[in-house]
């Protein structure tokens, strides 16, 4: 399948079908993170796994909102999204790292698209009880939970909606907008 065609089938939705998922179902998608590029080649990118049945992933589900835990209970793995904001070859700030985190997640949820499995990215959580959750030292920034699963029986995916590229890509001396 093209690049095109996942990101096209990829989509985030908020109902799975809760039967749990191994670390061998979601092994290409981290494989397919670690590969992705990153400034000086830093890889910011640190990611927890919750397995469903797992105590880790109970833990994770009640640093997400309300909103968020109603439907994300149902999946079948919660990974926990974080960016290390330090160069490690000098010390200084990586001001790129959320880029490269981005690229990371971005890769991985297309294989995980590609495995059949669906998967949907949320900031709504708490990031003090993540950190505090995790033990975290101060380098490492929480971005995001992803919740990851198979679809539920009779799942109708909606078209997706999003803006013409003339709204996006520019040329220098354009209007942006």
């Amino acid at each position: 399948m093209s690049i095109l065609e996942l990101a096209s089938k990829r989509h985030s939705p908020r109902a799975f079908n809760g039967t749990g998922l191994t670390w061998n179902d979601l092994a290409d998608g981290f494989e397919a993170a670690r590969l992705s590029s990153s400034s000086y080649n830093n890889q910011p990118w640190r990611f927890v796994v919750a397995l469903r049945g797992e105590t880790g992933f109970e833990a994770l589900l009640e640093t997400a909102v309300d909103a968020n835990r109603k439907w994300m209970k149902d999946a079948g793995a919660i990974v926990g999204v974080m960016a290390s904001n330090v160069l490690e070859k000098t010390g200084e700030t990586d001001h790129a790292a959320l880029l490269g985190v981005g690229m990371a997640v971005a890769a991985m949820e297309l294989s995980f698209t590609e495995k059949g499995l669906a998967s949907m990215q949320v900031g709504g959580f708490d990031r003090g009880a993540f950190k505090s959750l995790l033990q975290l030292p101060s380098h490492l920034v929480p971005v995001s939970l992803l919740a990851v699963g198979r679809l539920p029986e009779g799942h109708v995916t909606s078209e997706k909606t999003r803006k013409n590229l003339r709204d996006i890509a520019f040329r220098v001396g354009d209007n942006i907008i």
